[in-house]
């Protein structure tokens, strides 16, 4: 299969998509690697690669999940509460 001139605009278009604040999530100084995947013979799909973002960084563990036991061990609304409580009353007192 040849990538024909329509294909490449098609493809162009889709990488101009932007993150849900609006900035651009791909530039054009970004180091990219271009790979062919697919599971049966007449199925091929195009990875492409944002190497500048590589590693990715991934968020810390939740503090308060036990991930052997698929559980939280602490529920942290109590805490969220008492915390949202006391900045209403600072509030409060402030006007």
């Amino acid at each position: 299969m040849k990538l024909t001139q329509e294909v490449i605009d098609k493809i162009q278009e889709a990488m101009l998509h932007k993150k849900k604040d609006g900035s651009i999530n791909w530039k054009d100084t970004d180091e990219i690697e271009v790979q062919l995947a697919g599971t049966f013979a007449a199925d091929r799909f195009i990875v492409i690669k944002n190497k500048t973002k590589n590693p990715v960084v991934s968020a810390a563990p939740h503090p308060h999940f036990d991930y052997d036991k698929k559980v939280f061990t602490k529920d942290g609304r109590e805490e969220y509460m008492k915390e949202w409580g006391k900045q209403q009353e600072k509030k409060q007192n402030e006007s």
